[in-house]
């Protein structure tokens, strides 16, 4: 294909530079992790208040769910 002139147009287009697979792991990773910090401060909170309820006698158990 050296020297004929359809190699030229046979090549595959140049790729434009962009986002570098690293990037989109840190960003990947910063963003699960962001997640998971967010359940766990939702779990903590809803822990918390279920056991200020349970102190003040206002917890009553959802015997629908213990089934």
């Amino acid at each position: 294909m050296r020297g004929q002139p359809q190699a030229a147009s046979a090549r595959l287009p140049a790729t434009l530079p962009g986002r570098r697979w690293s990037t989109w792991l840190e960003q990947t990773s910063a963003r699960r992790r962001r997640a998971r910090e967010q359940r766990l401060e939702t779990i903590e909170r809803l822990e918390a208040e279920q056991r200020r309820a349970r102190r003040t006698g206002e917890y009553a158990p959802d015997v629908r769910r213990l089934w």
